[in-house]
């Protein structure tokens, strides 16, 4: 696999570290702006290749090197590059393109401008301030961006916990499945078949979600 990586940042170093993991053979090409960041990218990652670019040179590279490229991932500092970048390998058919943002308020953008992917690394912080804060746990185990939507994930503590989620589940009628607390295994079944101890897994729309918190909070059924 060859993989192309732009920026030379934190949040690159971390996707050039995956990459490497994912494909320890494959090749990665990384891109920066500046002489200093490049020479601590070829210290950094003797295994991949860093490359000195302009701006505005970027996507001739793209273009000029796009039927070698299998994954592009635009990890600059800045989400107007970052969107240009991924727009333009679009364009150029890469096969995976993906967007890292700066900003999380920047993400509508993104999604309208049809990018398929992408990253938004403090949604991970979010969710992780209210697995160890909230009384009320919930843990995002996946997120569809495009549409505002995500799988939960709901630990069944006690009696009031497990009616409050019964109560979402068949108010919204949405999907869901059941981690058994005996075994840790899936297993399929109504609401009324959820126990204390399991984790329920809900698919829906996250406005559902903070609706649903903030009865939590209030003390509401």
């Amino acid at each position: 696999m060859r993989s192309v990586v732009i920026g030379g940042g934190h949040l690159a170093y971390f996707v050039v570290t995956t990459l490497r993991e994912i494909d320890p053979k494959g090749r990665i090409i990384v891109i920066e702006f500046t002489f200093e960041k490049v020479e601590m990218l070829k210290k950094t990652f003797p295994y991949a290749e860093a490359v000195l670019s302009s701006i505005d040179k970027v996507e001739e590279y793209i273009t000029e090197n796009r039927s070698l490229i299998d994954v592009l991932v635009s990890a600059t500092d800045s989400d107007a590059l970052n969107l240009r970048y991924a727009k333009h390998s679009i364009k150029n058919e890469i096969p995976i393109v993906v967007a890292i943002l700066n900003n999380p308020l920047n993400e509508p953008i993104f999604v309208k401008e049809n990018i398929r992917y992408v990253i938004n690394p403090y949604k991970t912080i979010i969710s992780k301030v209210k697995e160890i804060v909230d009384k009320f746990r919930v843990n995002i185990i996946y997120e569809f961006s495009r549409i505002n939507a995500g799988i939960y994930a709901f630990k069944i503590e006690n009696a009031e916990i497990l009616r409050k989620v019964r109560g979402l589940i068949l108010k919204n009628d949405l999907p869901f499945f059941i981690v058994s607390s005996a075994d840790n295994r899936i297993r399929a079944g109504s609401v009324g078949d959820i126990q204390i101890g399991d984790v329920v897994c809900i698919s829906c729309l996250d406005k559902d979600i903070r609706s649903f918190l903030e009865r939590i909070r209030e003390g509401g059924s």
